[in-house]
């Protein structure tokens, strides 16, 4: 079986190690990228993940050193234990294809069939017919992604190298990730916020509409729906990066 192998660096003594774990959906998992090697170790990539992931935070080699399932009446708990045994460079081919995979095939396997049986269909059943076809497609995506994971990811072995100037080692890429990913938070955060503003203003009467007799430009622009559920969490999040950018160069 040939084998691509994979430049991995050691860890530094002051590396900052990614703290694995999620909470509702918000956190970080590991990604694995190749199958484990002779040793049990393999490439896996760091995300940030809110539900789906978001923000690539690293790639590392690891080894899985334990498992637990604590299931409750109510509750599912598992948890998997990983040592992280040395840093890699991201794959940009591999998180395009993580992307793919969660953000249009997976959405489009659960939503897509019955969508469009309920727009294209004129039948009273269409909607029924389309979760049919969804659980279906939904079947066969997880199966080839089982087979591709136990069977068909690729092995790659490692070559260990030393650390590079630079941060051609990954660990400058590391330093942006974590930014942005304090960015997407507070984005986040400023969509609740657009959220919570819109219910109030509604509540209250002073959203705006077409039916207004004296429309105020400003109050119908900092009011209207797109600006606070798509505009505030843009404009908070990319302030917050280059504040963060800008300590960063001090």
């Amino acid at each position: 079986m040939l084998l691509m192998a994979d430049p991995l660096y050691p860890l530094a003594p002051d590396e900052d190690l990614p703290d694995l774990g999620t909470y509702n959906a918000i956190g970080t998992m590991l990604l694995p990228n190749s199958r484990a090697d002779g040793s049990g170790g393999f490439f896996a990539t760091c995300w940030f993940m809110v539900i789906l992931p978001v923000v690539p935070l690293g790639r590392y080699y690891v080894r899985q050193t334990g498992y637990s399932d604590e299931s409750g009446l109510l509750s599912i708990r598992t948890t998997t234990r990983y040592e992280i045994v040395g840093r890699s460079r991201v794959r940009w081919i591999e998180v395009v294809r993580t992307c793919l995979v969660w953000w249009i095939v997976m959405p489009a396997v659960f939503v897509g069939p019955s969508v469009a049986a309920a727009v294209g269909w004129e039948d009273e059943n269409a909607g029924l017919y389309g979760m049919f076809v969804s659980v279906g497609l939904a079947f066969l995506l997880f199966t080839l992604l089982f087979f591709y994971g136990k069977y068909w990811r690729p092995v790659r072995e490692v070559r260990w190298a030393e650390a590079a100037a630079g941060g051609t080692d990954g660990r400058r890429w590391q330093g942006f990730a974590s930014m942005l990913q304090l960015a997407v938070l507070i984005g986040l955060l400023g969509f609740f916020a657009g959220v919570v503003i819109l219910f109030i203003a509604m509540a209250m009467g002073e959203l705006p509409t077409n039916l207004d007799p004296e429309p105020n430009p400003y109050v119908h622009t900092l009011l209207h729906p797109a600006t606070l559920l798509a505009g505030l969490p843009v404009v908070t999040g990319m302030v917050t990066l280059a504040i963060l950018a800008s300590r960063r160069r001090r």
